[in-house]
């Protein structure tokens, strides 16, 4: 099983159109984790994929940047830097060395979140053989969401530096700050929208389990986050949808992989509307994942 990105995908994980959105929704038992280190390994692998620009939904190539692969920054809010770390490392992503180079960033929603610490989003550049010192958020009740929002664009402005490099911010489960928080819906949806004006394009992963986006939300949490992952999929110009099997497990297949065009604008200004798919994937236990259709 290779570790590489599935043919099938390479598509959908080029360096997107300039202001894109991209959505990767997760439920319990099929997670985004796989996906999301396949954007890291498409963006800053240094193939193809990372100098290549205006990549059509429908799943056809755009075109061929200045030869300047992008910067990530990804901002984590369920997993810490070792979990990403060991993760890339598999797919022969060094993400320690590509932050001492200035391709990518790290910002830690998980460790320091309910620390008296406040965020710092600046960090001393680490010397050489060191691991980069990355900022970690901290939620402070007097400044909210502004607080976590400054954090993070500090760090896209350190990262952009003075070369103006395109940055990607990819942000992994937001929706938890709904939870530990009690931020609002509309708070957390501005910030994204704040954050999203000053990166070349954006990758966001959120839950949808049933409970969360069903029909019968019964609490103030259900309802906003559901009220969340709705505007976030209007906005999104593609949505990667992961589920389990609708006839339950098997050996062979981990779950399914839905492609769809979204409410933004996948498919305006002239540019072909994406052509829905729906794969199975299977994950193995090396971290490798098989993307295939149905029968095969």
């Amino acid at each position: 099983m290779t570790t590489k990105i599935p043919p099938l995908l390479e598509p959908y994980l080029g360096l997107p159109t300039e202001a894109s959105l991209i959505v990767l929704s997760s439920i319990l038992g099929a997670s985004t984790n796989w996906l999301v280190l396949r954007h890291l390994s498409s963006y800053l692998g240094g193939g193809a994929s990372s100098l290549r620009h205006d990549v059509e939904l429908d799943g056809s190539a755009g075109g061929v940047d200045d030869g300047m692969p992008p910067a990530v920054l990804l901002v984590s809010f369920l997993r810490g830097y070792g979990f990403w770390k060991d993760s890339a490392g598999r797919l022969g992503i060094d993400l320690t060395a590509l932050g001492r180079k200035g391709r990518f960033g790290f910002v830690d929603g998980l460790t320091g979140m309910f620390t008296s610490t406040p965020p710092g989003a600046t960090k001393t550049p680490p010397t050489a053989g060191a691991s980069p010192n990355w900022p970690y958020l901290s939620w402070d009740e007097r400044k909210g969401l502004n607080g976590i929002q400054a954090a993070i664009r500090a760090s896209i402005d350190t990262l952009r530096g003075a070369t103006s490099q395109k940055v990607m911010l990819i942000v992994d489960q937001p929706d938890l700050l709904l939870a530990a928080t009690g931020a609002t819906v509309s708070g957390l949806h501005d910030m994204m929208l704040e954050l999203r004006e000053h990166v070349h394009a954006t990758v966001i992963t959120l839950s949808s389990d049933e409970p969360l986006v069903g029909l019968q939300q019964q609490t103030t949490l259900e309802r906003e986050h559901a009220s969340l992952t709705l505007s976030l999929a209007h906005e999104a110009d593609v949505l990667l949808a992961l589920r389990l099997l609708d006839t339950g497990t098997a050996n062979d297949v981990s779950g399914v992989v839905r492609i769809t065009r979204g409410g933004g604008s996948g498919g305006g200004n002239g540019r072909a509307p994406v052509e829905e798919h729906e794969y199975l994937y299977q994950v193995g236990g090396d971290g490798g994942v098989k993307v295939f259709e149905r029968g095969q």
